[in-house]
């Protein structure tokens, strides 16, 4: 292999890295062309090494090094705050970035290539898919009550939820000692537009219910 060889596979990871990271920063995201470039070019000039050590399992094992600790660096681009969680397709876009950057390594441009398209359509194209589609959100509504058995409360608030297409995940139930009252905390998975108003309506005429928190 010619010194030019290995510097040519290197440029196009950046290129190749290049592209993916301009949409990412165009779209204003903490890891964007910089970080994108970077994690592409290192993936390469790893496989470049580990190739020319001239070992049987040199490219695989570096390969793994490169997948292990693109790993790390993925889940510090994701970022949970409450019931929101953002970086995950940024991460996934790390991931990807350092595998274009294995291949480019290896001399294989045209799978480079052809996979790093595919991925800018999946970004550009789907996105503005995602927008026809309702997106899915996320709410906790905390009912009290009194004089209700916990099960026969749980299942009228149920039915509440289910005539507005809210789907319950999660449900916590607390009985405070010596007095008959109960608090029910429901997790509830919504699409589309979110009618809160109705809802805390219809579960405040339930018998038994005191009062209805939603957030």
């Amino acid at each position: 292999m010619s010194v030019l060889e290995p510097l040519g596979r290197i440029l196009f990871a950046a290129v190749v890295g290049g592209t993916i990271g301009l949409e990412r920063e165009l779209r204003g995201r903490a890891a964007g062309l910089r970080t994108h470039i970077l994690v592409c070019v290192g993936a390469a000039v790893v496989m470049v090494v580990a190739a020319a050590l001239d070992q049987v399992d040199g490219p695989g094992r570096a390969l793994a090094g490169i997948v292990t600790g693109v790993g790390f660096l993925g889940a510090g681009a994701i970022i949970k705050t409450r019931d929101i969680v953002r970086g995950v397709t940024t991460a996934a876009c790390i991931w990807l970035v350092a595998a274009l950057g294995a291949v480019a390594g290896q001399g294989l441009y045209a799978l480079a290539a052809g996979s790093a398209a595919i991925a800018l359509l999946v970004l550009l194209a789907l996105n503005q898919v995602e927008r026809l589609v309702p997106a899915h959100s996320y709410h906790t509504v905390i009912v009290r009550g009194s004089g209700t058995a916990a099960q026969q409360l749980e299942a009228l608030c149920r039915e509440v939820f289910a005539r507005e297409d809210h789907r319950v995940l999660a449900l916590d139930v607390d009985l405070e000692q010596g007095e008959d009252r109960l608090t029910l905390t429901f997790y509830l998975r919504s699409r589309g537009v979110v009618r809160a108003v109705p809802v805390a309506e219809a579960l405040l005429a339930i018998p038994g219910v005191s009062s209805v928190r939603w957030r």
